[in-house]
């Protein structure tokens, strides 16, 4: 049975691979995307430059290659980390096999963020860590500065970790850290109090499927309760329950939160398979359909994620698609081109930035507008014969 498991992973680690540099290569640069690649000067923009300059006639994979990249060593790490929690070969490839389809790893693989880079440097950490190579690891630590602002929410977890296990050297080396980020980051507190909390649950379902995520709290719980608090579990429930206290006053970016809760995976694995396994072989039915069921609602989630393009010819407004702020603007761009105008304003820096990756300049003459307006141009976009949007546009009064 376990050398047909290791078979049927082994395919579907494959296929998936294949499937993400398909997708990576054919979605156009995302607004995020284009800001990163012209304004910013970190670490994920140099990698979107760089994977640019080394494969030039890659279309829109070369920016995110180096994400890809990521990626496959985050996977590794992951199998790694999982197999210190879990000794079955059955459970490590059922938390490996999950990872593989979290909608968030997906995306993060697919798109040029920091997401990948924060899993790789964190779970080498936690690897290093819970293999006693306390060293190690907290040489690791440091790097999470030159990543970006979500170290700070590492470091404040990993110094209550610190205080409630007593371990003076972590304690010391985070209190530090800490302090070094709130200087350089500070603490992102602003406007008007408003309660997001519900978004930031449906944003957590999505990154995880809905019925994985309730399992995955429902998990956490149980461990508060009676379980092995590890540093993993500290770490996973405290950057949750923070996000989620968070956002009932404002609204958090939740690629800073998401990353260190999810690595947290393998424990509501051991958990389901504790709770199964305990059980008398009769009563064993209804966590067998339940695992089934949440598996595919997992896979459903993660193909229509994947193969989101033909949503665009049954849904009825095009901007209504979750994928429409990267194909609108380079299908517009594409219509503008074959229309002769190769420059235009605007309302939106980034999606001038987009304009400007797809060859579309900057324009005072000529400016996109929203609604059809007097001696305005209409450009029509189309996918496959249907017409999804359509682009207006008017010379600029000087």
């Amino acid at each position: 049975m376990v050398s047909r498991l290791k078979l049927f992973v082994s395919i579907l680690l494959v296929l998936h691979l294949i499937i993400l540099v398909w997708v990576a290569w054919g979605l156009p640069i995302g607004p995020h995307e284009a800001k990163l690649y012209y304004s910013q000067d970190n670490i994920v923009s140099l990698l979107m430059h760089w994977g640019h300059d080394m494969f030039p006639d890659m279309d829109f994979l070369n920016i995110r290659f180096p994400f890809l990249l990521l990626h496959i060593l985050n996977l590794g790490l992951f199998y790694r980390l999982s197999k210190l929690f879990l000794g079955d070969e059955v459970m490590l490839f059922t938390s490996f096999v999950i990872f593989l389809f979290l909608p968030g790893i997906v995306s993060s693989a697919v798109l040029a963020t920091s997401t990948g880079l924060i899993l790789v440097v964190y779970q080498a950490f936690l690897i290093l860590y819970l293999q006693k190579k306390e060293i190690l690891s907290l040489v690791l630590l440091p790097l999470f500065l030159f990543i970006d602002k979500s170290c700070v929410i590492l470091y404040f977890s990993l110094l209550t970790y610190a205080l409630w296990r007593r371990e003076p050297v972590l304690l010391t080396v985070t209190a530090m850290l800490f302090g070094a980020s709130i200087s350089i980051y500070g603490i992102d507190m602003h406007g008007k109090p408003v309660n997001y909390f519900v978004d930031t649950v449906a944003l957590y379902a999505a990154i995880f499927s809905p019925l994985v995520f309730l399992y995955f709290f429902y998990a956490m719980y149980r461990v508060l309760l009676k379980g092995e608090k590890s540093i993993i579990w500290h770490v996973s429930f405290t950057v949750l329950v923070l996000s989620l206290m968070i956002s009932l006053r404002q609204r958090i970016p939740i690629e800073d939160f998401a990353p260190y809760v999810i690595v947290a995976i393998p424990l509501m694995v051991k958990l389901f398979f504790h709770s199964y396994r305990v059980r008398l072989p009769q009563f064993r039915k209804q966590y067998r359909y339940l695992a089934i069921f949440v598996f595919f609602i997992l896979v459903l989630n993660t193909l229509v994620l994947l193969f989101h393009k033909p949503l665009f010819l049954v849904l009825e407004k095009a901007d209504r698609h979750f994928a429409a702020p990267f194909y609108l603007p380079y299908w517009c761009a594409e219509a503008l081109k074959n229309r002769g105008i190769d420059a235009i304003k605007t309302d939106k820096k980034a999606l001038e930035y987009q304009f400007r990756y797809y060859g579309v300049a900057s324009s005072d003459k000529t400016q996109l507008v929203k609604k059809p307006c007097k001696n305005c141009k209409s450009v029509t976009i189309r996918y496959k014969n249907r017409t999804v949007h359509t682009c207006y546009v008017s010379k600029i009064n000087n």
